[in-house]
């Protein structure tokens, strides 16, 4: 049985040599390289899902991934919809979060890294991180969408916000299905959790993306200088939805690199 074990060990270890340097990286067998031996560049989003994994398979958690998709107003649709899960989100919603590492990725870098995370861009992605190879699971639902210029003008504004609100509801409370199922719910000490997940990931963003607020007239984005990105022409924001995970890069400045 001893022998078996080592055999397989060993098998496993010339596998992971055959890995791409970045994997390696991943897996805790050293830094990434170049052929000279320097440090090797890599994509941002890879390089944070990368990091998340380590980070993830040290601590013997599973990773999360919350999927980036490429269409750029899929991204401010998605961002809005995580934004409202992890500011309002129930203990019951957010509790499962606690034993996860958070990543924002895309599907392109996160199969570089998982091959079988599986096609498409679902809202979400679990990576099991204690297998070789990983196994991934992808977790999607449909989300409702706002559509507040058509119940504007049909009940004017108290009937919008009422609207926004039973909207948003919907939205936290799909995904926050979407996470127990996906994740699992113990039932035990989930405040406990709930304040954990909130302490982690809403006071500062989840790694991969930055926290942000929409006026309806221009985007401030937290922590970055000199911000105030304007988008005007974005009309009325759901009051739970102004505060949101940004997917573009941002400089220094604040300025938009996308």
């Amino acid at each position: 049985m001893k022998r078996r074990h080592l055999l397989g060990a060993t098998a496993a270890g010339l596998a992971a040599t055959a890995w791409p340097a970045f994997i390696r990286d991943a897996f805790g067998d050293g830094a990434a390289c170049d052929e000279t031996g320097k440090p090797a560049a890599a994509p941002g989003s890879l390089v944070q899902v990368s990091a998340a994994f380590r980070r993830a398979r040290q601590a013997n958690r599973a990773l999360l991934v919350f999927v980036i998709p490429v269409d750029d107003s899929a991204k401010w649709e998605r961002g809005h919809a995580f934004g409202e899960l992890l500011n309002f989100g129930s203990d019951g919603d957010l509790a499962p979060l606690a034993g996860v590492e958070v990543v924002c990725a895309t599907m392109a870098d996160l199969k570089k890294l998982v091959p079988g995370a599986g096609n498409g861009e679902p809202l979400l992605v679990v990576v099991r991180t204690d297998k070789v190879p990983v196994a991934a699971t992808q977790l999607d639902v449909a989300l409702p969408s706002y559509d507040g210029m058509r119940r504007m003008a049909a009940g004017g504004w108290e009937e919008q916000l009422k609207h926004d609100d039973k909207i948003a509801a919907q939205r936290i409370g799909a995904l926050g299905a979407l996470l127990r199922k996906g994740l699992g719910a113990d039932g035990r000490n989930v405040e406990a959790s709930a304040a954990s997940v909130r302490a982690r990931l809403v006071k500062a963003p989840p790694a991969g993306a930055h926290w942000a607020i929409a006026s309806g007239c221009g985007i401030d984005v937290e922590g970055a200088r000199d911000s105030g990105l304007m988008a005007c022409g974005m009309g009325h924001v759901p009051s739970k939805s102004r505060r949101f995970l940004y997917f573009f890069a941002v400089d220094g400045r604040g300025a938009s690199t996308r």
